[in-house]
């Protein structure tokens, strides 16, 4: 089972730094760790589809938004969306919906409702270190270390190290993860959509009721 406390001296050791007694130890080590430690591990949970992260909802348009052009319907991301997985007109996900916009802090699409699955750094999915599988722990303490080495040990070489094997502890963990997908699994978003995703809000009229 990971913990706060596991992850950052996992990062220590692999770095042979001295490890810390606890997370909130007044040495320079604890405070660096601490400093990068929510960065990390929301930006390791956007870098994969990690099943034991994810979050399917049923989601309204908002109706107080009505773009200037494009997919009339605006549905507000929630605040604790990470990365799209997927969206679907059908609560099975039978269907995928290709026709869709993915911006910021929104999706745009033709119909109401939609159903979406996301990557969520919620507190009960993927901020909770009891689901955490092995792989996924050990990219995280990775990415820890490659964090703080440079400040910790000025030492390219580890630093080279740490890189390597944090990519390599990566793909693992993509690889343990997708053992577990549905299968048939549900298509990727296209790239057609991915590249809708550098819009910005003020591109289709006023959404400053958004949120998310």
């Amino acid at each position: 089972m990971a913990t706060k406390l596991g992850l950052l001296n996992g990062a220590l050791i692999s770095i042979g730094h001295t490890t810390i007694a606890d997370t909130g130890e007044a040495v320079e080590s604890g405070r660096v760790l601490n400093t990068v430690y929510s960065d990390v591990v929301r930006e390791c949970l956007a870098a994969g589809s990690w099943n034991f992260a994810m979050e399917t909802i049923k989601a309204a348009a908002d109706t107080g938004v009505t773009p200037n052009f494009g997919y009339p319907k605006v549905f507000a991301k929630p605040a604790d969306w990470l990365r799209t997985i997927g969206l679907s007109g059908d609560e099975y996900f039978t269907y995928p919906l290709l026709q869709y916009y993915d911006d910021a802090n929104f999706w745009s699409a033709d119909f109401t409702p939609i159903y979406i699955r996301y990557v969520s750094n919620d507190t009960g999915l993927g901020l909770e270190l009891n689901r955490w599988p092995t792989t996924f722990t050990r990219f995280v303490e990775l990415e820890l270390a490659a964090r703080v080495c440079p400040r910790l040990t000025e030492s390219e070489g580890k630093l080279e190290r740490i890189v390597k094997d944090r990519d390599k502890a990566r793909r693992r963990a993509l690889n343990h993860d997708a053992m577990n997908e549905p299968n048939p699994k549900f298509p990727p978003t296209g790239g057609w959509n991915r590249a809708r995703s550098s819009r910005t809000a003020g591109d289709r009229g006023s959404r400053s009721n958004l949120t998310g």
